[in-house]
């Protein structure tokens, strides 16, 4: 079955008609194109004529003929046209300019080949030029820009990995931490992703053809929400070094992690009535009733570290997995510490149909993650999951005619930011809160959407207005609905019926029983887009499981794949917060898939997304390696998988970094030069990027020696002067005081005195979509009743009187 059958499988394909162009070789490319491909898009990938350095990546499956073939490119790359094509020449230049002409959209990883194109991209002539978005370490527009560097580098640049061992106990000896896996790659495809779904809605009916400038370090930058708030607000401790009795705390919630007799678990009993279970689920012992020291969430607070010892005294004598089911029994959010070999049994992911199966030529099956999201349309017709993928054979698509090129105005349009605000006129009912729903709705409101945040003054949850609610609520209303008093629920679907979205990420059982889901506001909009988030999705036996992202951090395997596990919780991959933010991008991504759909179709769509599956989807690596039975190679946090030497290294100074990452041989070659060591560059041996990976410790040992010589500035200058990927790893602090960064907007303090974050990518003409402060709590009730619903003052009043309006 070629690429193209499978493509054309039947089920929901929101992207139909879409074509997409890949030119240049990454993972994170790779990925965003194979997602938008995914979704029905026709991808056609351009490779070298002896084929994209991923092919030669492991894991490695069995091939048809007998030879291993990449699982790892089959994954970022089942369902595309391969086109073999050798850029470099007038020819090659002008062969991709044809097939750009030929595409709705292009994908370009910046590189030299691909620098020698952007000429075309910016100038060519602009009716028939496609929407495009270059991905690249630092971006196009600023001081850093066409620097070497990857997403591995790009995580410590922009401040992720530095927080992500923020706190710990030895800054001196514990270096910022990366992500697990290909995450850093992943997710920059991701939003590449998002990017690409935002520049196809921005071209229709006629508008111009954004270029989207889009950076990995951005996406890192954009990712430190709590870094952001803390520091404003004057809570961030002045260095990594951890203070006594300092626990890890996510949006508020105390977090433990305790070590059972045959694996781990992480809990976390937030609030006063979870507590009181749990202790009744650890045998009620006499120290609990000790008020001082765990009788508020305060003293839990306060007293984190001592209380981690008194738990774990118990939880050394259980087992993982009943621990686990029954405090979700008790309704306290708890989940084990997963390996990557419990991902590929875990009953909830194949109950749900999360994972594809990837074969080569018809040989040697191995699955593989899929989409974490369900979605169904309003005529019943669902996207595929638990699909048969194939990975494509290089030069497939040359022998394939392409349909005539489509006609165009000779007259380009104007750029403008209403050409920009392509979600203008789109209204969202957002009924959720804490951390991944919101993010998502802020980035649908910088896009343009009007946003009505529904929330409630008698529930004290809602009152909290500051630190990371302030940086994750912009560009909305907040208006205070009753939802469980039946006039309340009559004024939302009025709401509803003059919307078009609705995003909601309670438990299961909240809507419906206020008659507010799905299935009753369908009813008033039937061609509603309709998303619910949720830990571990709508469907499956653990779908009413009480999740936390940063407990889902933990059974994903993303918490087993970086650093050492420890009761201090330093430098796991708890903090910053990545499942709620990763979450938030599949959700925007999936919302503007469903609304290209209804606007070629007129058909609502029921979104259900998994945060779960939204994490394990990053995890490629982890995940490829346990369906082949090969145990994983690399965990991805300590340097970047497939180079070598890569990691972060100590420089002369207190606490100060450096991250380097050679991929190639062209950056080896850099590195030798870079270090003086012709005797390194002579090896036979280190010639080839497979005998570097066998000595990768060794290679590491050296840099780090020559690195601990020089402060960060001088190693990156000596690298950067050979194209050697490096950049120091930095805090927040640095960041905002950054003349690149600055330049390119990400952070902007507000007309409120407030700071914020920006899109994670950006136009040509610097358009980061807009920004304005988190609303006070009901600051919009009179545009929301009196305007929207057209309540008169009266009728205001009395629902206010009867707490219908509350």
């Amino acid at each position: 079955m070629s690429p193209k059958k499978e493509k054309n499988m039947s089920g929901l394909r929101p992207l139909a008609g879409v074509r997409v162009l890949e030119v240049g070789s990454s993972v994170a490319a790779s990925f965003a194109a194979r997602l938008l491909g995914d979704l029905g898009a026709e991808v056609t990938k351009v490779e070298p004529r002896s084929g994209d350095p991923l092919r030669r990546q492991g894991p490695f499956m069995a091939g048809a003929t007998g030879e291993p073939t990449s699982a790892l490119f089959g994954y970022l790359n089942a369902g595309k046209r391969c086109v073999g094509l050798d850029l470099g020449t007038d020819a090659a230049r002008a062969s991709v300019t044809t097939l750009m002409e030929q595409n709705d959209l292009t994908l370009w990883v910046e590189d030299d080949h691909a620098i020698a194109h952007l000429q075309d991209l910016v100038d060519h002539a602009r009716p028939r030029r496609p929407a495009a978005v270059v991905l690249s370490p630092f971006g196009l527009k600023g001081d850093r820009a066409g620097r070497a560097g990857s997403a591995y580098v790009a995580q410590h640049s922009g401040g992720f990995a530095y927080h992500q061992a923020y706190p710990v106990t030895d800054p001196a000896v514990t270096p910022p931490t990366g992500c697990a896996d290909r995450e850093a790659d992943m997710v920059v495809g991701l939003v590449a992703a998002n990017a690409a779904m935002w520049a196809l809605l921005s071209s229709q009916d006629g508008a111009p053809k954004p270029l989207v400038d889009l950076s990995a370090e951005d996406t890192f930058a954009y990712f430190l929400v709590d870094a952001l708030a803390d520091l404003k607000e004057g809570r961030l401790a002045p260095s990594r070094k951890r203070l006594p009795d300092q626990g890890i705390t996510v949006a508020g919630g105390l977090i433990w992690f305790l070590p059972c007799a045959d694996g781990a678990i992480m809990v976390s009993p937030r609030e006063d009535h979870q507590w009181a279970r749990w202790i009744e689920l650890i045998g009620n012992p006499a120290w609990a009733r000790d008020a001082a020291l765990c009788g508020s969430r305060a003293a839990r607070t306060t007293h984190s570290a001592q209380l981690q010892v008194l738990m774990a005294g118990w939880s050394v004598t259980q087992k993982a997995h009943e621990v686990f089911r029954k405090a979700q029994a008790l309704r306290v959010a708890c989940f084990p510490v997963s390996t990557p070999a419990d991902l590929v049994q875990n009953e909830q992911l194949l109950a749900r149909g999360f994972f594809d199966t990837l074969t080569a030529n018809g040989v040697g099956d191995v699955a593989m993650p899929g989409l974490p999201f369900r979605m169904l349309s309003s005529n019943g017709t669902s996207l595929p999951r638990g699909r048969r993928r194939y990975l494509p054979a290089l030069g497939e698509a040359d022998s394939e005619p392409r349909e005539e090129q489509r006609a165009v105005s000779s007259v380009a349009p104007a750029v403008t930011v209403e050409a920009r605000s392509c979600l203008s006129g789109i209204r969202v009912v957002d009924f959720s809160w804490v951390v991944a729903g919101p993010m998502a709705t802020k980035r649908l409101g910088a896009m343009g959407a009007e946003i009505i945040k529904i929330e409630s003054a008698t529930r004290p949850e809602f009152a909290y207005r500051d630190g990371w609610f302030a940086v994750i609520n912009n560009n909305k209303r907040s208006s205070t609905f009753n939802i469980t008093a039946p006039e309340g629920q009559d004024l939302i679907r009025q709401l509803v019926s003059e919307s078009d979205i609705v995003v909601e990420n309670f438990s299961s059982r909240v809507l419906a029983k206020n008659n507010l889901a799905y299935e009753d506001l369908r009813k008033v909009k039937p061609d509603l887009i309709f998303v619910s988030a949720s830990g571990l999705g709508r469907t499956g036996p653990e779908q009413d499981m009480l999740a936390y992202g940063s407990l889902l951090q933990a059974y994903s395997g993303r918490v087993s794949l970086i650093g050492s596990l420890n009761a201090g919780l330093e430098a796991m991959g708890i903090m910053p917060a990545w499942t709620d933010p990763v979450t938030s991008l599949w959700e925007s991504f999936a919302i503007m898939a469903a609304l290209r759909h209804r606007a070629t179709t007129g058909e609502g769509s029921y979104i259900d997304l998994s945060m779960l599956e939204a994490t394990v989807a990053l995890l490629p690596d982890a995940v490829l390696h346990s369906a082949l039975g090969q145990p994983t190679q690399e965990k991805g946090s300590e340097g970047e998988i497939g180079a070598a030497p890569s990691g972060c290294f100590k420089c002369r100074g207190e606490d100060d970094w450096i991250a380097v990452s050679v991929r190639d041989d062209a950056e080896w070659k850099g590195l030798c030069r870079a270090l003086d060591r012709s005797d390194l560059a002579e090896a036979a041996d280190l010639h080839e990027r497979s005998g570097r990976l066998r000595r990768k410790s060794e290679l590491n040992r050296l840099l780090a020696d020559w690195c601990a010589t020089r402060t960060p500035r001088e190693a990156e200058d000596a690298l950067q002067a050979e194209r050697v990927p490096s950049a120091p790893s930095r805090g927040i602090r640095d960041l905002l005081d950054d003349r690149h960064l600055q330049e390119r907007g990400i952070f902007r303090q507000l007309d409120n005195g407030l700071w914020s974050i920006a899109l994670p990518w950006m136009d040509e003409a610097g358009w980061r979509g807009a920004l304005t402060p988190a609303p006070a709590l009901g600051a919009d009730n009179d545009y929301v009743f009196g305007t929207l619903l057209k309540l008169p003052q009266t009728a205001q009043v009395a629902l206010k009187q009867a707490s219908v309006i509350a």
